[in-house]
């Protein structure tokens, strides 16, 4: 039997409108303790001597030797050194081994987020930690933890566990401790050997990790709890070509039996011309048969075989050939209409939706292998074949028909149902998908029970370990929040936030997640985004605008855990498929633009045919989730995606605000300016790369040249089309009235508005894209204050930064609120709707006060407004 799950826009997608500005960087409840610049003198305070931090560890299921992890924010300056931490239980009792390693700091040099990793036995009872910190914390000597040596390969021993991982950073062997001597003889070993592989269906040809020329190997992290060791190469084939890259990070930790694997793999090759898959290619950029991972296991006699299924079901034999566990599932898309997903699995056993486990059992060997979303992103494969353990990440088994090389430009079978090509394909370079593996070395045979709960502990997306919305919120990392409400309540913001939006999203006929490898963790737009040879296709959001920052944000105000899960599928899904991870050229090269680096996001509007876009929108910019998923758990991956995506913004800031401002630039020079929105959302990436990595001359280089074209743009004197405030009257022709900072009158004009009405020749604002512009002004003015007590601000008169802010939020009042109506319009020049005020609520507040202390010290110029 099929279980049909409908898949449906519905109303989350509010959520990234809703919330953004009422919660994100700076809150409207928070906004009422600023007090001008004086905020960043609250900085400047004494050392801590000594605090605690308490943390709860819920996990809900009982597994042995487990790795635990959080990121734990720290307010400016409060600490200085990871040396002075101690993790403890509740009474501070007893002392914990654990590792903390430095995520991002403050300006200056204090740490801003720290990673805490130990390992312990968990159960379903929540459990209460503490962490101490300050000048006179110091930690016991629990010895040296994990040992690491390099040589030409790289050898891990964990106290549990040995491995070694060769110069194409593939696993050589692996032992496990059975009898618990400490030594690792031969009759311990387990793996033997292994290989990462592709099967490229646009050439037949089979590629492997093994066959690497370029591969690099590269202990990234060497601490006492936790090792990491990062492999890239290229996939190459026996011909000595090669297709795509890979990257494996193997996660090892002290005295645990687990051993997590992220499998990448990533096209960075160039993108020739983003218009040529506009108009449709002939072939797909890539499309792979199958890939996967495939492990030599030693045998110790007989081995038995254990598939986790649905439902707890378990099926067991002895290994004799192949035995495998195929998860497929179906999506459909008929005529406009989202039919849903319906699951099914077979093989060892049939059923719907598989729990991804394999485990391997051969005298005292014991292993169990875990596939982290296995039916969740179909679909997916677990096979033993005699002693060789193949993870197919795509398996050549659920193509039932030839290979597709070609995009689909047909319904199924005649009819209107959208159709896929039936690979692992990407219709542009640039795609990229990781998989998490985690691999369990037993010294005796677990139970059923003990893996499916070692199993549901993987698969879960709850944060784990955590601190309490009070610490988030007060440790100013995230941005000035205040505390979230219940959301069980039965009134109040953060109540209607998770039932009305969230909940009702979320039910099981109407998803606001998506399934499969290339969808799961995005989300459908409502209606479709394209037609072919009548067949409607569907569109994707790919998480604009910030919506899994927003997901964050409110797990940090609120604790919920359901908006942590679906800010960390999102994030995840996001910094795989929705970034092009390759060069690319063509569409930017009107601005003058030569080829660009990786990390252009597929960003083009509201929906993107199948998660792709020839460009970004820049009114589209966001990062996801990144910074905050980085800040929270520590994951190098999406630092590394985050650092992708603000380089690009780097490359391209010359030629999309090329200086001095030149209002009178011809279009292909970046003169044409339609929305205040397409220069907030730069800015607000830009800032936030500063606040994951600190890094000032990236504020100094990039994010001050924005804003300094900006300034320079304000202070351009033009006059005005559109809407008149002072005769409530429109015009499409000059007004004889001036955008003119000089009279204290400054605003952006527009070469020509975007939303204009009747109006086409209008070059006003829409209040509520305005808004976002003037916000992420502030979160750079923030930045610098900040740096700036270091001595490594922009160097941008501050005055003249609080000046624009005055005059273009008066203009923004004056001209785009509607007072009869109590909105602020959609437009100048279209009043008849609201256009919202969720972007133009945090600037308000911020410069209503920033007003009051200025005025209040005799340095505003214009006291009437």
């Amino acid at each position: 039997m099929k279980v049909l799950a409908k898949s449906n826009t519905s109303n989350l997608v509010k959520i990234l409108l809703i919330t953004f500005f009422i919660i994100s960087n700076y809150s409207v409840s928070a906004a009422e303790n600023l007090n001008g610049d004086n905020k960043q003198n609250q900085k400047i305070k004494a050392a801590v001597t000594l605090a605690y931090v308490n943390l709860t560890l819920n996990t809900a299921n009982t597994v042995a030797n487990i790795p635990i992890k959080t990121g734990v924010p720290f307010a400016y300056g409060d600490l200085q050194s990871v040396n002075n931490l101690r993790l403890e239980n509740s009474d501070g009792t007893q002392e914990y081994f654990a590792q903390f390693d430095t995520l991002a700091t403050w300006p200056d040099g204090s740490i801003k987020s720290v990673l805490v990793q130990f390992v312990t036995d968990v159960d379903a009872n929540p459990r209460s930690y503490r962490l101490a910190y300050g000048t006179s914390v110091t930690q016991g000597n629990f010895g040296n933890g994990i040992i690491v040596t390099q040589a030409s390969n790289v050898t891990v021993d964990t106290g549990k566990i040995k491995f070694i991982i060769n110069d194409k950073g593939l696993v050589n062997n692996l032992w496990q401790d059975a009898n618990g001597d400490s030594q690792y003889s031969t009759d311990e070993m387990l793996v033997t050997g292994s290989e990462a592989f592709l099967v490229n269906a646009l050439d037949t040809l089979q590629y492997n990790a093994s066959l690497a020329a370029d591969s690099q190997v590269l202990v990234e992290e060497s601490g006492p709890i936790r090792t990491v060791i990062k492999a890239t190469g290229s996939m190459t084939n026996n011909n000595s070509d090669t297709l795509i890259k890979y990257m494996i990070r193997y996660y090892a930790y002290y005295n645990s039996d687990k051993l997590d694997v992220d499998f990448s793999l990533i096209d960075d090759r160039l993108e020739a011309d983003v218009r040529d898959t506009e108009y449709g290619r002939a072939e797909l950029a890539l499309s792979l048969s199958s890939y996967g991972l495939q492990m030599n296991y030693a045998n110790a006699g007989a081995t038995n075989y254990r598939f986790g299924g649905e439902n707890n079901a378990v099926y067991s034999g002895t290994v004799s050939g192949e035995h495998y566990l195929l998860q497929e599932g179906t999506f459909t898309y008929n005529d406009g209409t989202d039919e849903g997903h319906t699951f099914n699995y077979s093989g060892v056993g049939t059923g719907n939706r598989a729990a991804g486990w394999l485990a391997l059992d051969a005298g005292s060997h014991h292993s169990a292998v875990m596939i982290r979303d296995f039916w969740q992103q179909f679909p997916g494969e677990l096979n033993i074949n005699g002693q060789q353990l193949t993870i197919s990440l795509f398996p050549e088994r659920s193509i039932t028909t030839s290979p597709d090389t070609a995009p689909s430009v047909q319904g199924i079978n005649g009819t209107k149902i959208y159709k896929r090509p039936n690979t692992f394909y990407f219709e542009r370079e640039g795609g990229a998908k990781t998989h998490q593996i985690r691999f369990t070395f037993a010294k005796t045979l677990a139970t059923d029970t003990e893996l499916q709960e070692s199993n549901a502990l993987f698969q879960s997306h709850n944060f784990l370990f955590f601190a309490s919305p009070q610490w988030y919120t007060a440790s100013g990392v995230f941005g000035e929040l205040n505390v979230g409400t219940s959301t069980t309540a039965s009134t109040g913001f953060d109540a209607n936030m998770m039932q009305a939006i969230y909940e009702r999203s979320m039910l099981e006929d109407k998803p606001a997640t998506n399934f499969g490898w290339r969808d799961f963790g995005g989300r459908m737009r409502g209606g479709w985004s394209n037609v072919i040879n009548g067949v409607r296709i569907p569109g994707f959001y790919n998480d604009t605008h910030v919506g899994a920052t927003n997901f964050f944000l409110m797990y940090l105000r609120t604790g919920d855990q359901r908006w942590f899960s679906l800010a960390e599928i999102s994030t995840r899904h996001f910094m795989d498929i929705d970034v092009s991870h390759g060069p690319r050229q063509g569409y930017w090269s009107g601005f003058g633009t030569p080829q660009q680096p990786a990390g252009e996001i597929h960003a083009i509007k509201h929906d993107m045919v199948d998660h792709t876009a020839r460009n970004v929108h820049r009114g589209h910019a966001h990062a996801s989730g990144l910074v905050d998923y980085y800040l929270l758990t520590g994951d190098k991956r999406s630092y590394e995606v985050m650092t992708e995506i603000a380089n690009w913004w780097k490359f391209v800031t010359p030629y999309m605000f090329p200086l001095p401002f030149n209002f009178d630039a011809p279009n292909n020079q970046a003169g044409y300016r339609e929305a205040t929105r397409d220069y907030g959302w730069p800015l607000f990436v830009m800032n936030e790369y500063v606040r994951l990595t600190g890094d000032a001359t990236y504020h100094q280089d990039v994010s001050a040249h924005l804003v300094n074209y900006l300034i320079q743009w304000w202070q351009t004197r033009r006059e005005r089309i559109g809407y008149d405030a002072e005769t409530n009257t429109m015009s499409n022709v000059p007004m004889g009235k001036f955008n003119d900072a000089a009279e204290g009158t400054g605003f952006w004009t527009m070469t020509r508005a975007g939303n204009y009405g009747a109006y086409n020749n209008a070059n006003g604002c829409s209040p509520w894209m305005a808004g976002s512009l003037i916000a992420n002004i502030i979160g750079f003015y923030e930045h610098d204050k900040e740096l700036a007590l270091t001595g490594q601000e922009s160097g941008i008169d501050h005055a003249i930064i609080k000046e624009m802010l005055f005059q273009t939020t008066n203009y923004l009042v004056k001209n785009g609120y509607d007072e009869t109506n109590d909105w602020f319009v959609y437009a100048e020049t279209i009043r008849t709707y609201s256009g919202g005020r969720t972007h133009i609520i945090y600037p308000l507040a911020y410069v209503d006060r920033l007003y009051k202390t200025e005025l209040a010290a005799g340095n505003i110029n214009n006291p009437q407004w």
